[in-house]
């Protein structure tokens, strides 16, 4: 396991759920509070989005844990 690398990715899926969090407030927020029915697949992209990064890190960190197919280290 890179400690490197997973710290980069660990940044970048915490800096795109940050960025989903905070689109994703404001959508559901100009949803509910301004009636704009548009917003609300724009809010669902945005959790999407959020939880395909977790996905795309968990898959990362299982593939650089996963020992060589020689099965030695």
């Amino acid at each position: 396991m890179n400690p490197a690398a997973q710290k980069k990715r660990l940044i970048l899926m915490v800096a795109i759920n940050l960025a989903c969090f905070i689109a994703a407030g404001a959508a559901i927020v100009g949803h509910v509070s301004m009636g704009v029915g548009w917003l609300l697949p724009v809010f669902v992209v945005f959790i999407l989005g959020g939880v395909a990064a977790q996905v795309w890190f968990l898959v990362g960190w299982a593939k650089s844990s996963r020992p060589p197919a020689g099965g030695v280290q």
